[in-house]
This record gives structure tokens, sequence and C-alpha cells, in this order.
């Protein structure tokens, strides 16, 4: 197992997981005793089991567990996120499901159930639509804004270049990757969490793999780039 994000040791992610595997017992259990007494079951006590969950599975991705691993906890933080989202709190981490379903080729009838909820708060967002209508070329959508401007609106110039100019839409992500996306994500709890030891999950720029896949784009050259999960874009041919 080769770590992918190396800014934590095995040793520091296996002990992270173990926490995080504690706690959605622990968070479980509570869930379940509500349910038996009959009392209503906050969103928040949701919330932070979908924290444990989602975490988890950066966490696997990061400590170089094998992406079939991964795909066994996909479902089950959907069904939790299912019950706590909203844009508001959770729109990077849903960015993340999103595009970690599109890269590792879940069913539509999984992906949809991200769709409902995106749809149903009625999110203006170009990478949603971009991610979704790949999937659902039905559905049509496609906002001119981002939900979130910095650092996401970089997208809007990916998508725009890759329908005449692929190579200039793959050089656009490239500097998305190198000066902005973890620059852009500086007010975010888990920026810079890896200077201090304690917890680190790790630094993935899901979004920018699945823009790949979705845009047939050739990600040569980004290959070995930080916060690039190259081998989850290509994990369907590495597959067969």
């Amino acid at each position: 197992m080769e770590i992918r994000d190396k800014l934590f040791t095995e040793e520091q992610y296996i002990k992270q997981l173990a926490k995080y595997t504690t706690r959605i017992e622990k968070l479980n259990s509570m869930i379940e005793q509500s349910e038996k007494d009959g009392d209503e079951i906050s969103p928040d006590l949701y919330g932070r089991l979908f924290d444990c969950r989602v975490y988890t599975i950066v966490t696997m991705y990061s400590m170089g567990e094998n992406l079939e691993s991964i795909k066994s906890n996909y479902i089950l933080t959907i069904n939790v996120l299912e019950k706590c989202w909203t844009p508001y709190g959770y729109y990077v981490q849903m960015l993340w499901l999103l595009s970690i379903g599109i890269m590792l080729e879940y069913d539509n009838n999984v992906i949809d159930k991200l769709r409902v909820l995106i749809d149903m708060k009625e999110v203006k967002d170009r990478v949603y639509d971009v991610l979704l209508n790949y999937r659902f070329p039905e559905r049509k959508e496609m906002a001119d804004c981002v939900f979130d401007a910095v650092p996401y609106r970089a997208i809007l110039e990916v998508s725009d270049l890759a329908k005449t100019n692929k190579l200039q839409a793959t050089k656009r992500l490239e500097k998305y990757l190198k000066r902005e996306w973890y620059r852009g994500h500086s007010d975010c709890a888990w920026h810079d969490d890896h200077k201090y030891g304690i917890i680190h999950d790790g630094y993935w720029s899901f979004e920018s793999g699945a823009l790949v896949k979705v845009l047939g784009l050739d990600d040569s050259s980004l290959k070995g780039l930080p916060y690039y999960p190259y081998d989850m874009v290509h994990w369907s041919e590495n597959k067969i």
C-alpha cells in the first residue's frame, strides 16, 4: 500500500481511521436508540455521522487503500447525507461525493440520490451541472455561476474552454491545481491541518478528476500533481 498523500504517515492515518470508526459506532448507537425510543433525530446528529463517514473515505484514499475498499463506504455515506444536507453546510462534501461517484462509475440510481438533493434545493452551480448532466443529459441545467466562487469560479473557464480547445482547458485546470485550489480553501477547517500532526484527512481536488473524465481531457500532464486524484480518474482502466 503506497501512501497517496504523504503529509501524514501510515501510522497516523491508521490511528485516525480508528477514531472515525469509534465515533461512527457511537453515533449509530445513539441514532438506533433514539429510533427505538421514538425520539426525533436532529439533523446535527446525522451531520456529525456524515462528517465521520465522508472523512473516512478521504483518509482511506490518502493512505493508499485500494479503490474497491473505498467504494464499499460510499453508499453508506450518501444515505447519511440525505438526512442532513444543505448547500451552505456541505457544498464541498457534496462536490467530493459527486466527483468520486463519477470517477468510480457508480450506477445512475446512486448518483441520482445526489441529483435529487441538489435539484430540490435549486442550487445554481456550474460544477454540479457539468457533472450531473454528464450522467443525466436530459437534465440540461447549466448555470452561469458557481455557488462558491473561491476557488471554483475557475471551473467556469475550464468547462467553457473544453468546448473548443481541450488542450487549453487542461492547461487552465493545471493552473487551478497548482495555484488556486489549495489557497482557495484557506477558510476551511482542514486547511493546513497537516502542520499540527493531530488530524489530516488529505488534500484532494476530486472535482478536477471528475471534470477530466466528463470533459474528455488528456490528463497526462496532471499526473503527479499535488491534489490531483489520477488513479481514481483511471480506475476503470486499471481495473480491466
